[in-house]
């Protein structure tokens, strides 16, 4: 009974402690990467509502349906919703964010590529879901 020896069971504890650090902290560094918006980005306000999307610009331009930005600009957007749930999808850039009634969610991100990329709600959000759509339209200002 006093030569059994649990060694390994030491070994096997120390490499799950290790495993769960290390899972830990690249989950801690994604979540500090998608929340931390970068300094100058341009704000830009979008608006879902039956069934368009609207978006406002920092100096005041507004635009309906479709949204230009530059290449090489980091961008926060400020979602709301005038009317029921929605959520602003931007599938090619991974922008996904509710837009809920009388609240603001963020959500940031910097196009790297000249193009035009679909804007969709990803949210039931009535008869006509299916045709709220946008268009995001990526211009290279040095083109």
């Amino acid at each position: 009974m006093g030569g059994h020896s649990n060694w390994p069971e030491w070994i096997y504890i120390g490499v799950v402690v290790a495993l769960m650090c290390w899972v830990g902290a690249e989950a801690w560094e994604a979540e500090r990467l998608v929340e931390h918006v970068p300094e100058g980005a341009e704000t830009i306000i979008v608006t879902g509502q039956q069934w368009f999307w609207t978006f406002e610009h920092e100096d005041g331009t507004k635009e309906i349906g479709e949204l230009h930005v530059e290449v090489g600009k980091a961008y926060k957007l400020e979602i709301h919703s005038k009317d029921v749930n929605h959520s602003f999808n931007i599938h090619d850039y991974v922008v996904l964010m509710d837009a809920i009634p009388g609240r603001v969610n963020t959500v940031w991100f910097a196009p790297t590529d000249a193009g035009e990329h679909d804007i969709q709600c990803r949210e039931y959000c009535g008869l006509i879901h299916y045709n709220m759509r946008g268009k995001l339209i990526v211009e290279d200002p040095t083109a």
